[in-house]
């Protein structure tokens, strides 16, 4: 027997947005920056910068094995554990001027921190923000094309809604609605109903299911620039650090 699919809401999806979060370590590119600072202009929000350091990494470099190839010469060096933090200052802080200049250009307020620990342990702690970003994996970064349409995941609930209505703001008509096999009719058309009543249009396309393998195929398979998402982001970005696009969950 299928799943009671919850009831369309009729609340206000076009609530207010306040925090737009972006989480980055050294497994993500910075190419999200740019697209967290325009969805916080676009929805009046600030936006907050965190890197993490990866203290696994970090332990890594302590073992007397640990070894790393230089990308240059491909030389075989002693992973040391002082150049490694060095490295990763000063990632942060390329990082920390990119969000500077982008904050800047988009006229929006913004913060930024540095951490040490896991992403999973920085997003776990992101409750009470309205949006929360991850960078696209560097290993996908070369996948990426001209063509980038703004995917959206969509099952109706009123957290989806509201996640439509933000990959909205990005896309303006280049949306393309990720919609799941059962009940994509309905889906579809409460989707459709929603960007008319705002005058707008998407493409759409329906999957098995919505799951982490085949939304992150799909965003690979129509080159996303990112891929918003509807739910709780210490439970769906961990299982999205290998899509090919910036990641964003909307709660």
């Amino acid at each position: 027997m299928p799943t009671p699919r919850p009831a369309m809401s009729t609340e206000d999806t076009r609530r207010t947005v306040r925090r737009i979060l972006l989480a980055l370590d050294s497994a993500q590119d910075a190419s999200a920056l740019e697209l967290a600072a325009q969805l916080a202009a676009l929805l009046q929000g600030t936006l907050h910068g965190v890197f993490v350091e990866n203290s696994e990494l970090l332990r890594l470099a302590q073992l007397p094995f640990a070894h790393e190839i230089a990308l240059d010469s491909a030389a075989i060096r002693r992973l040391e554990t002082a150049q490694l933090e060095r490295d990763l200052r000063a990632q942060a802080e390329q990082v920390r001027r990119l969000l500077e200049s982008q904050a800047q250009q988009y006229r929006v307020a913004w913060t930024f921190r540095i951490e040490r620990g896991a992403l999973t342990t920085t997003l776990a702690a992101s409750g009470g923000t309205d949006v929360v970003m991850l960078g696209r994996s560097t290993v996908a970064t070369r996948e990426q094309r001209a063509t980038t349409p703004v995917l959206i995941a969509f099952d109706g609930s009123p957290a989806a809604r509201r996640a439509l209505d933000t990959a909205a703001d990005l896309a303006g008509e280049d949306l393309l609605v990720l919609l799941p096999a059962e009940g994509a009719a309905e889906l579809r058309r409460a989707a459709s109903a929603q960007l008319t009543a705002r005058g707008l249009r998407a493409s759409y396309l329906m999957l098995p299911e919505l799951s982490p393998h085949h939304l992150i195929a799909a965003g690979r398979r129509h080159h996303c620039r990112i891929l918003v998402l509807a739910g709780n982001p210490a439970e769906l970005l961990p299982r999205m650090q290998h899509a090919s696009c910036p990641v964003a969950v909307v709660q």
